[in-house]
């Protein structure tokens, strides 16, 4: 009898030690499905990008669970209404667009920018000695259209009125040609409104000019050409997710600050027509526009904010104001 309990004892044993056995070896949960996520760029393919080219390319958003995909821009595709239909979660937009489409009770915020400073500019050749507004009283400056009512001349006209030129003691003629300082050194105008102060600069240093600048941020026209942006609703639903999104975008840029040249390369292969050489320049020149200094790359300030308002209001873009509050906002920022 004893002998038939020791067998069973050891038995049981043998069954619990498997059964405990077999409870170690239980297999790893799934790695769950990464969160999809299109974001609408506001043009074609290039290093202005750079942040989210790197994030793809160095695992910063799969470090996140995040599969981006970049859809390229162009004339005929606004980023907002892709937002809108749901196309993509996120789009790049000017602030003034954000603002306009709150007065038309569309509801967008901005999560981030990518250039924290306006790289618009007035541009002439060094050698004209053309470096601030007073000096363009008297000479043709190349404008987008001739009575100045084109939203892309909106810079231009908020200059006049914040230094109090007179738009008739100058000259006009339509830019034509946007490459470099070719209008000028034919003779057709001596400055161009709304150039880009990144690669303007380095199409005009590859054709051996120099430029001088004439900043629309330092007389008043300060505003945000490039947000990142969602729409309130997702906001709303989505903390989690524009946090993991908006953390590994800007990781990219800090990377793209840092290897300028490398992150150029990575840019290239989204669109192989474009130029090595002159990606890596333009990723240097927009540098300074990016990484201010004095704030976290990616934040925005809400004088800035307060300036596109004012300006929106006096040219009549918007008829009252709106809550700034309700369109942007940097809790998204990680210091």
């Amino acid at each position: 009898m004893k002998k038939q309990h020791i067998e069973i004892i050891s038995i049981l044993v043998i069954i619990t030690a498997l059964f405990i056995s077999g409870c170690g070896n239980t297999p790893p949960a799934p790695t769950p499905i990464p969160d999809a996520v299109n974001v609408q760029l506001s043009w074609f393919h290039g290093v202005e990008y750079a942040g989210f080219y790197t994030a793809i390319e160095k695992g910063y958003y799969a470090e996140e669970n995040l599969n981006v995909i970049l859809n390229a821009g162009g004339p005929d595709i606004n980023p907002l209404d892709e937002v809108e239909n749901g196309k993509a979660q996120f789009g790049i937009s000017s602030g003034d667009s954000i603002i306009i489409a709150k007065a038309n009770q569309q509801n967008f915020v901005s999560v981030a920018t990518i250039f924290r400073e306006n790289p618009l500019a007035i541009t002439s050749l060094a050698k004209d000695n053309i470096q601030k507004p007073a000096d363009l009283v008297g000479k043709t400056i190349g404008v987008y259209s001739l009575d100045l009512a084109g939203f892309n001349d909106l810079p231009f006209q908020a200059l006049l009125s914040r230094t109090g030129l007179d738009r008739d003691s100058m000259n006009y003629a339509l830019i034509q040609d946007f490459q470099g300082a070719n209008e000028i050194k034919a003779g057709n105008m001596d400055a161009m409104s709304g150039m880009f102060a990144t690669d303007q600069q380095v199409m005009a240093k590859d054709a051996g000019d120099e430029l001088n600048f004439i900043y629309y941020k330092d007389y008043g026209y300060d505003v945000y050409i490039n947000t990142i942006f969602t729409t309130e609703a997702f906001k709303q639903g989505n903390p989690e997710l524009i946090g993991k999104f908006i953390r590994a975008t800007l990781k990219g840029y800090q990377y793209a600050i840092e290897n300028p040249e490398e992150v150029a390369g990575v840019a290239v292969k989204y669109d192989p027509n474009l130029d090595l050489t002159y990606q890596q320049e333009v990723m240097k020149a927009q540098i300074p526009f990016i990484n201010t200094g004095d704030a976290p790359i990616g934040s925005m300030d809400e004088d800035v904010w307060d300036t596109t308002q004012e300006i929106l209001l006096e040219f009549g873009l918007i008829a009252k104001p709106i809550e700034l509050g309700t369109i942007y906002s940097n809790e998204f920022i990680v210091p």
